[in-house]
């Protein structure tokens, strides 16, 4: 019963996601619920069918139990290695990551200047959602994405187009939607089917990430083991970190402008989507590929090679320009306070979370 198996582990991968332990008396339980919800007759839920679940899909016990925090020593290993052969076939530059963050756009660090104007906006945790893609190379940083609330805003006026710096979305949560997350993976098939490109595309099991009914031809599309993203996943592993820290520092310095000069401290959407694209293009390529080539999931004689020490003092270079505009506001703030502000809103949702009629309907 696929459609029943599919649906199971969309709910596991939704409960991990949240840090949520499951044992198996809980897999199996919520199988026969959906079981039932998708008109699965005579089937014996037993343990031996579990068992054979969990091997499908790959569900170890540490996974299960969200032990080793979170991510299974083990299960990484043979993911790597994995990984290693599945992207054996391709060059770096034909092997992408996507993954999406939350993103407080206007949120500024705490303190103000006393001779500045205090504006809520400031401590605002308005979220946009960001999306990010990129090949292991370095070469192609695709245009950011980003999902808002509103189709269009005041602060657009009649002549600002959102496009020219992202790939604008909207819906009333500013999440990332399964309908949004196909529209994405069809453009980018489309421009490599045009160029004549063949690529794989690395992608976490978010539920947002529905690939029924899905047809590509120029695109391979590669899920990562369960409850090992935070370790293999490229995005994950410092480029989605560099991108905010290049976002902030614009920010808290418009910020530092506003408040030295009287003004409110405030930034509107137009802004922010300048800034993302900017500081998207401020990552650079060794950043890049540093990050990809740690988390050691390309082949050996493909592996990327970068050269981490200019890199990290770049990076190091970012925080602590970073740290100087802060204290220029709050001459009190701590030595982490550039490291604690670009990494506020790591574990912000992207994504609604899933009721057992939203399984179904994504399954059936």
């Amino acid at each position: 019963h696929p459609e029943m198996e599919d649906a199971l582990f969309m709910w596991f991968t939704e409960v991990r996601a949240r840090g949520a332990a499951v044992n198996d008396e809980m897999l199996l339980e919520k199988g026969r619920v959906l079981g039932d919800r998708l008109s699965v007759q005579d089937f014996a839920y037993s343990k031996g069918w579990l068992a054979n679940f969990k091997s499908r899909w790959g569900i170890s016990h540490h996974c299960l139990h969200g032990e080793a925090a979170s991510a299974d020593m083990t299960a990484i290993v043979v993911g790597r290695a994995e990984l290693q052969q599945t992207l054996a076939g391709y060059s770096p530059g034909d092997i992408y990551n996507f993954d999406e963050m939350g993103l407080f756009y206007k949120l500024g660090p705490s303190g103000t200047l006393a001779t500045a104007p205090v504006a809520g906006h400031k401590k605002s945790k308005e979220r946009i959602t960001v999306a990010l893609f990129c090949n292991a190379s370095g070469t192609d940083l695709r245009k950011p994405i980003v999902i808002a609330r509103a189709k269009r805003l005041r602060c657009f006026g009649k002549t600002f187009q959102p496009t020219l710096y992202t790939e604008y979305f909207s819906n009333g949560k500013a999440w990332m939607t399964s309908v949004i997350f196909q529209d994405i993976i069809h453009a980018f098939d489309r421009d490599l089917r045009l160029q004549g490109w063949h690529c794989i595309l690395l992608l976490d099991n978010a539920s947002s990430h529905a690939v029924t009914g899905l047809q590509l031809t120029n695109l391979k599309l590669h899920f990562l083991p369960p409850c090992t993203t935070s370790s293999i996943q490229p995005l994950d592993s410092g480029i989605i970190r560099a991108f905010k820290a290049h976002y902030r520092r614009q920010l808290v310095q418009l910020y530092v402008n506003c408040a030295e000069e009287g003004n409110p401290q405030t930034v509107d959407l137009c802004q922010a989507l300048q800034m993302i694209r900017l500081a998207w293009h401020n990552v650079t390529a060794t950043t890049v590929m540093n990050c990809w080539r740690h988390t050691g999931i390309l082949p050996c004689d493909d592996a990327v090679t970068a050269t981490d020490t200019d890199e990290h003092d770049k990076d190091d270079l970012t925080l602590a320009e970073i740290q100087q505009l802060i204290r220029r506001l709050d001459p009190a703030a701590g030595p982490s306070a550039a490291a604690d502000y670009v990494s506020i809103d790591r574990e912000v949702e992207t994504m609604q979370e899933l009721d057992d009629d939203a399984i179904v309907d994504m399954v059936s």
